[in-house]
């Protein structure tokens, strides 16, 4: 009996340890050191189907990553550290090319669904730690949609698709002076590689509300729609009364230095190197070299794109692969993260694809010569990788993927 206790005792210990290692290994981090230039490169964007199902993103109870986001000015706001304050961070999404974000700031528009959203959302402006996050647009006038959305003009701030970073600042800069609208909040340009609105939101106008580890409290698919239900006003302010504050006790892996004083991460001679978020060749849009991001790093003087204001008269594809050249194929990959399954679709055809960690070590490789692939990663340790795509005249593309 003596032994058998002593053996449930210790088999409760190892669980308890793998609790706790499970759980810490679902932090992460999508965050940019710097704010991005305003020529780098967005990501294409997932298409989510004919019907956005809405259900895309962080769930409730999933632990979500860090990031860093930057405001018009470059004032950066930093996930983690925001949720060690004494109020419950509210991250919402929006653009201004979705009807239902831009109705809720109209004060012209009066009706009951858009009325409850705006008031709860001005009359709490001091209770929650709202944060604004500018991602996709959901109609643009010219450029990819993210499900089957018509292109819609209006006559203060219509934008395209952005394909640089710029377009997508300048966008969000518009909105925050339009004259037609209130919106008394600060708000952020979500990452070239739209890292955010494809891992929190998935959808134009959603909501998620944060405990302080970092666990999803409440989502709400629509926000208009939410504050419209009777009593859901009422569950988030009795989350804000009752949110107690803490900490985070994670810290991102360090990078380790190579031989020539660089970081190992950065150092992708043997053609496996990470992809550094801006993303240049992920999107196959550079004309001189596939793996030449140099103009990501630099400065640039930028007065906003000289088209993104104007309405267009077709819906076509930002990336027209005839506009470019033949640098490498587009590879979209979802989900991402992923946790079994990684689906890969190319837009040419791949003749390898290779799984590379940070450091350039290959954990996994496929040959193909199919445009879209189901790649298995449930046995993968868990974790950031980049997969890195060939053709058969050599020319290679990169997209990052994490596994949780």
């Amino acid at each position: 009996m003596h032994h058998l206790k002593r053996a449930r005792y210790i088999l409760a210990t190892l669980l308890a340890g793998m609790a706790c290692t499970l759980s810490m290994a679902q932090y992460g981090d999508f965050g940019l050191a710097v704010q991005p230039a305003d020529t780098a490169s967005v990501d294409d964007i997932i298409y989510y189907g004919e019907i956005n199902d809405m259900s895309g993103g962080y769930q409730v109870n999933d632990t979500v990553f860090n990031f860093t986001l930057y405001d018009f000015d470059g004032n950066a706001v930093e996930l983690y550290q925001e949720l060690a304050g004494n109020k419950p961070v509210v991250l919402v999404s929006g653009s201004v090319s979705c009807i239902r974000f831009r109705d809720v700031f109209n004060p012209e528009e009066q009706s009951q669904e858009l009325w409850s959203a705006r008031n709860f959302l001005f009359d709490h402006q001091d209770d929650f730690n709202w944060i604004f996050v500018y991602g996709v647009e959901a109609h643009p006038t010219d450029g990819n949609c993210p499900s089957n959305c018509p292109p819609l003009v209006f006559n203060d701030t219509t934008v395209v698709q952005p394909t640089i970073y710029g377009q997508r600042r300048w966008a969000m800069h518009d909105w925050l002076v339009s004259p037609d609208h209130d919106f008394p909040f600060t708000m952020y340009a979500d990452n070239p590689d739209n890292s955010v609105y494809n891992h929190f939101f998935q959808r134009p106008f959603g909501m998620v509300v944060l405990n302080c580890d970092g666990t999803v409290g409440i989502r709400a698919d629509w926000v208009n729609g939410y504050f419209s239900q009777v009593g859901n006003a009422a569950e988030l302010l009795g989350f804000g009364q009752t949110y107690v504050s803490c900490s985070i006790d994670w810290q991102p892996e360090e990078e380790e230095e190579n031989d020539n004083g660089g970081t190992d991460e950065n150092d992708d001679t043997d053609g496996g190197g990470a992809d550094d978020g801006d993303s240049d060749d992920d999107s196959g849009t550079d004309d001189d070299e596939t793996d030449d991001d140099s103009d990501d790093d630099e400065p640039v003087d930028y007065d906003g794109p000289d088209h993104a204001l104007e309405g267009h008269a077709g819906n076509g594809t930002a990336s027209d692969q005839s506009e470019q050249a033949p640098t490498g194929a587009v590879l979209r990959v979802f989900p991402n993260p992923a946790q079994s399954i990684l689906t890969v679709v190319s837009d040419a055809q791949i003749n390898s694809l290779q799984l590379t960690d940070l450091l350039g070590r290959t954990v996994a490789q496929w040959t193909t010569v199919e445009r879209l692939l189901t790649l298995p990663v449930a046995d993968l340790p868990r974790g950031q990788y980049v997969l890195v795509g060939r053709t058969s005249d050599g020319a290679t593309t990169h997209r990052r993927v994490i596994l949780h």
